[in-house]
């Protein structure tokens, strides 16, 4: 690994898969699983991963050694090969050093040809979650052996964040000279800033509470730098999600997570961050599904695993189970105020004995992190938990912080009104659609075609003019047309401008949809004034045809747009939204919207 001492990325390719099958099928699905895992691999910004246009051309038995792959100076190498038989499908995928040419993973998967799917889909996320894994532990042995000048900008944000996870203060000190040493060799390597977010983290968080301004400060500018050089890295979106959880800014929260979440949802730190907010913002079957979707894909996971878990079954009033994974968490290990939780749990099973006595642990706790080793009693203790915590909702804390508390009227629950989520809603707030369907609420970005969807929904099997939803008036005169040619062209850049739109809105690029929408409805403008089907000029009104077709597409590119986080909700709105010159939400069954 020493050719690339000097530079950030890991080089990574996925070699065709080998399809001992001699089956054309089961060699278009191994097409399509190569493609899916590169587009996985890809959400690793630490990664390079070498495109599919130059892997196709590769045989799937290249050798290390190779011209072909000496000349991409490949870091690691996946490879696989399939067979079929008696309607299974078995892999055999491996990782490789291809520095050292040497076996560092490999694992075998199999499922029936009618589960093809569901196979590809656990397959690239085990792929994808090992990969990390074993690269950085394979790295981070390798420069263990080697002179600290030597290390790349990745490397020292590895050692970094080595230091970070012993949870120490002495050891975030630590960890902020690599990560400073990074952004001295690369300026612009984003998750170098994201160490050193993460270093202020810790201490706001667990470790030094005469520090909390400053550590929250410094968490949140460093986090802020990082996302503005690298705003799809996941890591420092997810500590944006947080930090303004923290501060009780739960709609800002619930944004920067949930797309943390679409911008990496195989890393499985990033899962468990992630299923341990929502349990304060009150989303709990959300968290659990992240919970376990994490330990299935890393079922070693770390201590903190176990955390998450069990402050997920305890709001979820599952006792025994918070109290088995509570075991397995080493007591002082970061979160000051876990044996707390587990003092709760025991309360509501009526184990006076066994609440005491965790209790007092965590008083230990408190009084060495938080109250500079002095002795605390049980009120200043449990004010700080009050305090800390940022529940959006109703915990189950609450009874049991009402039986230790000396003073009622002093113990403000944290249960503000909010919306219930049994309530159907399609509301925006400033640039963010809050939307809740089904039990599950989501924030999206804003779009036309939701404010479409709103109208819509506002009044059930209503029929809507397409001009009323574009605020157009009907033109009955026709307009002049341009030729054939003309239109054809046209129409191809329409279509080429609705792909566009869907990506740039798919990345949040507000920016660059504005600059795709001005240039479609221009285009829309001079299509509307083209031929009819059967070659004669169009009579009917210029304005209706443009507001159909463009009514029509954004109501439906809205709708698409909510299926990558709320599926059932899309489902529901594509068969009840009618689009056409009239337009209309007419659901089979009667459901209330708050719009």
């Amino acid at each position: 690994m020493e050719q690339r001492a000097s530079n950030k990325h890991i080089y990574v390719a996925v070699l065709p898969l080998q399809n001992m099958a001699d089956d054309p099928a089961i060699e278009r699905f191994c097409t399509g699983l190569v493609m899916d895992l590169i587009t996985d691999l890809s959400r690793f910004r630490s990664f390079q991963i070498i495109s599919y246009d130059v892997i196709k051309t590769l045989h799937p038995n290249e050798k290390i050694n190779s011209p072909a792959l000496d000349v991409l100076e490949l870091n690691y190498l996946v490879k696989g090969l399939v067979r079929y038989r008696n309607n299974t499908l078995v892999f055999n995928i491996q990782l490789i050093n291809a520095q050292e040419n040497y076996l560092v993973w490999a694992e075998k998967f199999s499922g029936r040809l009618e589960e093809l799917f569901n196979i590809q889909e656990e397959m690239v996320k085990k792929i994808v979650v090992s990969l990390q894994q074993v690269v950085d532990y394979d790295l981070l042995s390798e420069i263990r052996r080697k002179p600290i000048t030597n290390l790349s900008a990745y490397e020292c944000w590895l050692k970094g964040f080595e230091e970070i996870q012993k949870g120490t203060f002495k050891a975030d000190e630590e960890a902020r000279k690599y990560f400073k040493q990074a952004i001295e060799i690369d300026p612009f390597f984003s998750r170098a800033y994201t160490g050193m977010s993460l270093s202020y983290f810790n201490e706001w968080s667990c470790q030094i509470w005469d520090r909390w301004e400053v550590s929250q400060k410094g968490a949140f500018k460093w986090a802020q730098k990082a996302v503005e050089l690298d705003e799809w890295d996941h890591i420092s979106t997810a500590i944006l999600g947080r930090l303004y959880l923290f501060n009780e800014e739960y709609d800002k929260a619930e944004h920067f997570l949930r797309k943390a979440l679409r911008l990496n949802p195989n890393d499985t730190d990033n899962l468990i961050q992630i299923a341990s907010c929502f349990s304060f913002l009150g989303y709990l079957k959300e968290a659990l599904e992240l919970y376990k979707r994490a330990l299935r894909l890393n079922p070693a996971g770390d201590d903190i695993y176990f955390s998450c878990g069990a402050l997920i079954y305890f709001e979820l009033g599952e006792f025994d189970k918070m109290t088995e994974l509570s075991k397995k968490y080493p007591v002082g290990k970061n979160w000051v105020d876990f044996s707390a939780y587990h003092a709760a749990a025991y309360y509501h099973r009526g184990n006076i004995d066994k609440m005491q006595a965790c209790w007092n642990k965590y008083l230990h706790q408190f009084s060495k992190k938080i109250n500079n080793g002095k002795p605390a009693d049980t009120q200043t203790a449990l004010r700080w938990m009050i305090n800390v915590n940022p529940y959006k909702n109703a915990t189950r804390l609450q009874p049991f912080w009402e039986y230790l508390s000396d003073d009622q009227q002093d113990l403000e629950p944290v249960i503000p009104n909010q919306p219930s989520l049994h309530q159907n809603r399609f509301q925006i707030d400033g640039n963010l659609w809050l939307i809740t369907y089904a039990e599950k609420q989501i924030q999206i970005s804003d779009l036309k075609g939701l404010h479409d969807l709103k109208c819509l929904l506002s009044t059930p099997n209503r029929k809507f003019h397409c001009t009323e939803l574009m605020g157009t008036k009907v033109i009955e005169s026709g307009e002049p047309v341009f030729d054939e040619k003309a239109r054809k062209s046209y129409q191809r850049r329409i279509l080429e401008l609705q792909n566009e739109l869907e990506e740039a809105e798919s990345l949040n690029d507000l920016g660059r949809v504005d600059s795709l929408q001005e240039e479609y409805q221009k285009l829309m403008d001079h299509l509307s004034k083209s031929v009819g089907k059967d070659g004669t000029p169009r009579k009917v009104s210029g304005s209706i045809e443009k507001a159909r077709s463009a009514v029509t597409w954004r109501i439906r590119s809205a709708i698409k747009k909510i299926s990558n986080i709320h599926p059932e909700l899309s489902k529901h709105l594509d068969v009840s939204v009618n689009t056409g010159i009239f337009c209309e939400y007419a659901p089979e069954h009667e459901i209330n919207w708050i719009c």
